[in-house]
């Protein structure tokens, strides 16, 4: 008889991000965008952009190595930061690869996409 032996299964963790939608408010600048994913905090909010342009004016990525720079730079904690990572992340803001934060299309992709699937089942043309 064989002895079975247990091995860890890596289990891909799916980020997620609650985005707050105003009915009939249309966001008409960069702030009130981060602010509707970062509802909860006006100061992560304002960070998140800010740590976002770096990433995006990074050719290179963003290491996530520089984190404690980051924090002590910027006067955030800790749990900010990771919350904060986490928000740009679950939103489709950033992503990680290869150790860096790059600038992500999936928030744009998945906006797309829930204005095609309403757009087909209201009978209403996109205006983009």
């Amino acid at each position: 008889m064989r002895s079975m032996v247990k091995r860890k299964i890596k289990k891909t963790r799916t980020l997620k991000k609650s985005i707050l939608f105003k009915s009939g408010r249309i966001s008409t600048t960069v702030d009130e965008l981060f602010e509707r994913v970062f509802w909860k905090s006006q100061l992560l909010s304002n960070e998140a952009y800010i740590f976002w342009k770096k990433i995006r004016d990074s050719e290179e990525g963003v290491s996530v190595k520089e984190w404690k720079e980051w924090i002590e730079l910027r006067n955030l904690s800790t749990g900010q930061y990771y919350n904060m990572i986490k928000g740009l992340r679950g939103a489709g803001f950033i992503e990680r690869r290869e150790g860096r934060y790059y600038i992500s299309s999936k928030f744009l992709r998945e906006i797309e996409q829930m204005a095609r699937i309403y757009s087909s089942i209201s009978e209403m043309k996109i205006l983009i």
